[in-house]
């Protein structure tokens, strides 16, 4: 009888991957809820994501258990934390991209306490070539079966034991949008780590390749993985091999067998494809397959495609910033800037508070923040609608949609799924640009980033639409997007021709199946969205209020001044004023908050909102519309469309382009596009007005 093993790190570390698409975010979020971390892998800006499990260990016999070794099982007390690190994406460990060396190092240096691969049922030729190969790394491993009810769904069944017992992994079927088998997972992944069940080769190798496989590994260790690896001259490997008898082994393969990775990647499909043919079996059509193609038959016609896509998007504006949003919007905004505020000036003045004290508090920062405050819902509404079409699959057409006709201007289609993140902020957007392979994609890239328009411009559109526009505010919001697009186009065109010349790669991009979006997934995709929006209002703004109601109240020998004219701010806005008077916003409270939006794009509201003394959304409207001409209030919108971002992306930019001079670049072009745009669109507009 064998001894029972002693728990003694209460800490396991269970790595999740999987490829693209196949539900390894939902089944992250899934397991970890909101409690997990974010940040870049050491060395490179890809994604890093870790958190603690929520789920507990259920105490029941798991199927792979036996009467003897039951007393082994952990109580509650000894298994809380469970941290599951989040891999990149991929399709192979073949270090061809960031993420599948990311993966692949990870896995073999640090040696997690498990993989937990999950993987699309839908889709299991192509899942299934990653899990052979994270079998050969000989570590506790597990398969979390997911999309069984889309695989029935399309006429299809699956005999999980007799699946498992060919891949000689234990498998769990689950539903990580529904929150299915997810218990049952964890109990039997954390049954396995400790039990220390190691996977192990499943492919059948050609006798003659076997050969040097085992030569290798009696050299360097028992793992089958990192052996084809040196086969294959994975230089990671290889540079990490001191013994001169594995190049020699390698040469001498490669001398009798020919292309190893060829033969590697038969071996493993062959295999793939008798496990799939002996444990599935055709049970009805494929209804969803026959949807799927009827959807895409309209939506990627090669004429209806951009308008359908282009009337998708003016819907969502419409909703966004029309009757729904703005009856949102004014909610918030009786509730902050008319209740709270008249209830905290009553506070402050029974205390006998000094009228400094409550000008700073209620001028500057509950008029600055809750001036943008106020715009929230339509922010959260928006970002709801982008997350509802992102996870059922409809952006990534989108993306492919748009390729077209970014090639014929000479662009990378690859650019617009980094763009497509621009939409929320452009500090992750211009990371994401990382992931491109060609450096000449990836700084063209990045140069055309803001030109998308980052959710922090929203406030300052709203409250000009909503004072000048009104019934049209989403016309006019939506025209703004499309110009920034356009402009990125027509950038990248001349930049392609002219200071980063070189050949458009070809655009691959897989297509996910359409899926109907779960509100909880939606919903935690949109608050992921909207969260930095709601912590730079606690932070930058809060500090931006603060620092724009001083600048405004006090002068350059600090002296508190009657009138802002004669303030700090009213000093530096008069001087650069003149800058904008071709654009038909001259004046020196428009041109200081274009200064502050430099921090954050929300500041240029709080700044009107301190300088213009309104003390909430109401009010700063009217004021808006008093003070600008329709003509002149889109001619601003433009320019805070086109102008340098905020800082944290020009910082985002330099870091990225590893060098200021095209961090400088970036931020000049940007300004004078948004500086010569704002002057034709006033200019060419007051010939017909």
């Amino acid at each position: 009888m064998r001894k029972d093993k002693t728990i003694i790190c209460k800490e396991y570390r269970f790595a999740l991957a999987g490829n693209p698409n196949s539900g390894k975010t939902t089944l992250f979020n899934e397991l970890t809820g909101s409690h997990y971390q974010v940040g870049n892998w050491p060395g490179v800006t890809v994604e890093h994501k870790e958190g603690i499990c929520k789920y507990v260990y259920h105490k029941h016999p798991s199927r792979f258990d036996t009467h003897e070794h039951h007393s082994a099982h952990r109580n509650d007390e000894e298994h809380n934390h469970i941290k599951i690190i989040d891999l990149p994406g991929i399709y192979s460990l073949s270090p061809n991209s960031a993420e599948e060396v990311i993966t692949r190092d990870y896995i073999i240096n640090e040696k997690p306490d498990l993989i937990l691969n999950i993987v699309d049922a839908t889709n299991l030729e192509r899942n299934l070539y990653l899990t052979t190969q994270l079998a050969e790394m000989n570590l506790p491993m597990i398969i979390a079966l997911n999309m069984m009810d889309a695989l029935e769904a399309n006429g299809v069944s699956i005999d999980v034991d007799k699946l498992e017992d060919r891949l000689g992994i234990p498998i769990i079927p689950i539903s990580a949008s529904k929150g299915r088998g997810i218990q049952d997972l964890i109990n039997e992944a954390l049954n396995i780590a400790v039990e220390e069940k190691s996977a192990h080769q499943a492919v059948v190798y050609p006798s003659e390749l076997e050969k040097y496989i085992r030569e290798i590994e009696k050299i360097q260790g028992s793992m089958c993985l990192s052996a084809i690896k040196a086969l294959e001259r994975d230089k990671l490997i290889l540079k990490n091999t001191t013994n001169g008898e594995i190049l020699n082994i390698v040469k001498k393969a490669e001398k009798e067998l020919g292309d190893i990775e060829t033969l590697v990647a038969e071996a493993r499909y062959a295999f793939i494809e008798r496990t799939i043919k002996e444990c599935t079996e055709k049970t009805g059509d494929n209804k969803q397959y026959t949807i799927m193609e009827k959807i895409d038959s309209v939506v990627e016609h090669h004429l209806l495609a951009i308008p359908i896509f282009v009337a998708v998007m003016f819907l969502i504006f419409q909703i966004t910033f029309g009757p729904v949003g703005s009856f949102l919007s004014d909610g918030v905004d009786m509730l902050i800037n008319e209740k709270l505020s008249g209830v905290l000036l009553a506070w402050l003045e029974r205390l006998d508070t000094s009228q400094f004290l409550i000008s700073l508090i209620i001028d500057g920062i509950l008029a600055g923040v809750g001036g943008v405050i106020t715009f929230f819902p339509q922010i959260m509404l928006l970002f709801l609608f982008l997350s509802f079409l992102e996870d059922s699959g409809y952006m990534a057409r989108a993306a492919f949609i748009v390729d077209r006709l970014f090639v014929r201007l000479g662009l990378s289609g690859k650019s617009f799924v980094p763009m497509i993140m621009g939409f929320g902020c452009t500090v992750p957007a211009v990371m994401a640009a990382r992931t491109l392979e060609n450096e000449r994609d990836r700084r063209l890239t990045i140069l055309l980033m803001p030109f998308m328009s980052c959710g922090a411009k929203m406030p300052v559109y709203a409250i000009f639409a909503g004072a000048l526009f009104q019934k049209q505010a989403g016309v006019v919001i939506f025209s703004l997007y499309l110009l920034g697009i356009l402009l990125a186009s027509i950038s990248g065109f001349i930049f392609s021709k002219t200071v980063l010349k070189g050949e458009t790669p070809p655009f691959v991009l897989e297509l996910p199946p359409y899926r109907m979006p779960t509100f909880k997934s939606t919903f935690h995709h949109m608050w992921e969205k909207a969260k930095d929006f709601a912590i730079r209002a606690g932070t930058v703004l809060l500090m931006a209020s603060i620092i724009i109601w001083f600048l405004q109240n006090f002068d350059f020998h600090l002296r508190m001044v009657d009138d802002s004219g004669e303030s700090m701010l009213g000093i530096i806005g008069h001087f650069i004023a003149p800058v904008f008077t071709l654009s038909g916003f001259g004046n020196w409270k428009a041109a200081v908050s274009l200064l502050s939006g430099f921090a954050a794009k929300e500041a240029v509201v709080s700044t009107m909102g301190i300088l213009y003394n309104a003390p909430d959304t109401d009010s700063l409207m009217s004021v808006i519309g008093g003070t600008f001409s329709p003509l002149a209030a889109y001619s601003f919108l433009v320019f805070v469309l086109l102008y340098v971002p905020c800082i944290a992306a020009v910082s985002a930019i330099k870091s990225e382009m590893n060098s200021w001079k095209w961090a400088l670049f970036s931020v000049f072009y940007q300004v004078a596009v948004a500086w010569v745009i704002s002057v034709l669109v006033y200019q060419i507009g007051s010939v017909f007005i």
